[in-house]
């Protein structure tokens, strides 16, 4: 057998493979941004087969960087960004339309009609989740109502519906799998979390067929294998990006958390393998099934924090790359009174408002684009610190200890005002790379590669942030912050 395993971690801006070795140490990597599609301000969307196609191009750079051969992989993992579904045509393989991603609003009149109903408890306390534009439900309905090919073919039974990683081992396998793993299917918020199967009440509710969902898997399991790549290589992982980076950060008892700082930051703690419903505007989600045994989890999100930095690049220009933002933001010594709520396709945990819209307030004819860096990078703190509020007081946990990753979390600048404004701990491991990471140890699970306490050791620190700031001049700026907020809440509805 062979001694690697490759990991496709597809995100929301790019997709990328990695190789990992026996000790689970990065042996290659190739990358490909793919196209933002945005047809309208509150849409987003991808092409699903540029993902594939790219996908399949970087396991082949990776695998020929390596100097490796598929013979020298023992297995394969998929890790991926959440709720982002697409519909295909099950005979042709062919997407019926753009893949509509996690950001994208364009249900919000369904969710406000939802909220006026007893349907919006009923759909926390049962799938868990708090009813939002990226419930894949919702999103189904929306194709089914607006694209008249995919109604007509799936009531003819010839389309699949899939999350990323349900579209991508569907195309990996030849369309010999149809399916999605536990964390995924719990993210879209159309399973009943207590069995971890398919809400079937609530897709007759929404009006969605059940027939075109894949079978749910544990993230450890047989998902067929692909031959793309030469002999056959068997893919026996996949797992949500949110969920595999709390696996990889070693989250593995009750209480233990972690938080991802990407195009979105994502704050994740492990609550065990008791079902229990946290309200309060945060999602309550399965973090991986493993054998019979069901761990869940409480997660707060801010949607737009590392694409608000793409922003500051792409949209006002001023920075000529994301990196460059904390040399800019650290030029001053604070944001002169500037706030930056980056609600740019609404804003989700704990507020959950698809209404509301982005906000620089405090401006003055001194603010300079320091003090705009500077905005951006206390804005994704400020998020966090609201998730982690929410958190605490519905899990009656004080968090002492935040593990970091994502490519944001190289920001020396931001990770201390993580801890500064949260009041914990921060501690980054000596690779950000815990998504993929994830999906590695659980492919290396079920081919015992690895043992599940051993998955604990696998990351070290690099490096520990503590608070610094004065306690009076954080609750003074984390209450203007609160305001600033209230200010962009239901903007378009005016």
């Amino acid at each position: 057998m062979g001694k690697y395993v490759l990991v496709i971690d597809e995100g929301t801006t790019g997709t990328r493979a990695l190789i990992f070795d026996s000790d689970f140490n990065i042996a290659a990597q190739a990358y490909q941004e793919f196209t933002q599609y945005t047809p309208q301000e509150n849409m987003v969307e991808h092409d699903a087969m540029e993902i594939y196609a790219k996908s399949v191009g970087v396991c082949r750079e990776a695998i020929e960087m390596a100097g490796l051969s598929s013979d020298d992989i023992a297995c394969m993992g998929i890790t991926n960004q959440r709720n982002t579904c697409v519909v295909w045509d099950k005979n042709t393989g062919e997407p019926l339309y753009n893949a509509i991603v996690w950001q994208d609003s364009r249900t919000g009149q369904a969710v406000d009609a939802i909220k006026q109903t007893e349907w919006e408890e009923k759909i926390l306390q049962e799938t868990g989740k708090v009813i939002a534009p990226h419930n894949n439900a919702l999103i189904i309905k929306w194709y089914m109502d607006n694209v008249p090919e995919i109604k007509e073919k799936i009531e003819n039974g010839e389309a699949l519906y899939g999350t990323m990683d349900t579209w991508m081992i569907w195309k990996l396998t030849g369309g010999k799998t149809h399916a999605v793993s536990c964390s995924n299917a719990s993210s879209s918020g159309c399973i009943d979390l207590r069995t971890g199967e398919w809400h079937n009440e609530f897709l007759d509710y929404i009006g969605v067929p059940k027939d075109i969902f894949p079978v749910i898997q544990s993230e450890s399991s047989d998902y067929g294998t692909t031959d793309l790549f030469g002999s056959a290589i068997p893919i026996t992982g996949a797992v949500a990006d949110q969920q595999s980076a709390l696996f990889a950060q070693g989250c593995l008892e009750p209480g233990t958390m972690k938080c991802t700082n990407g195009t979105g930051s994502f704050m994740d703690i492990n609550i065990g393998p008791e079902f229990n419903i946290a309200s309060g505007g945060v999602d309550n989600l399965i973090a991986w099934k493993l054998g019979d045994t069901i761990t869940y989890a409480v997660e707060g999100f801010v949607s737009v924090t590392g694409s608000a930095v793409q922003w500051l690049r792409d949209g006002l220009k001023i920075i000529r790359k994301s990196s460059d933002i904390e040399a800019l933001a650290a030029s001053v010594p604070d944001t002169n009174g500037v706030y930056f709520v980056p609600a740019l396709v609404g804003l989700t945990t704990p507020h959950n408002d698809p209404f509301a819209r982005g906000m620089l307030i405090g401006i003055t004819r001194g603010t300079t684009e320091a003090h705009i860096a500077r905005a951006t990078l206390e804005c994704i703190a400020f998020g966090i610190k609201d998730i982690l509020d929410v958190v605490e007081r519905e899990c009656s946990v004080k968090i002492e200890e935040i593990k970091i990753d994502g490519g944001a979390s190289e920001n020396n600048l931001l990770v201390q005002m993580l801890a500064d404004y949260c009041d914990a701990r921060v501690s980054r491991p000596d690779t950000l790379e815990a998504t993929s990471l994830g999906a590695a140890l659980m492919a290396a699970l079920y081919v015992n590669m690895i043992g599940l306490e051993d998955v604990k050791n696998v990351l070290n620190t690099d490096q520990v942030f503590e608070p610094k700031i004065d306690p009076v001049l954080r609750d003074t700026r984390s209450l203007e912050w609160k305001e600033a907020v209230k200010r962009s809440l239901n903007w378009i509805r005016h």
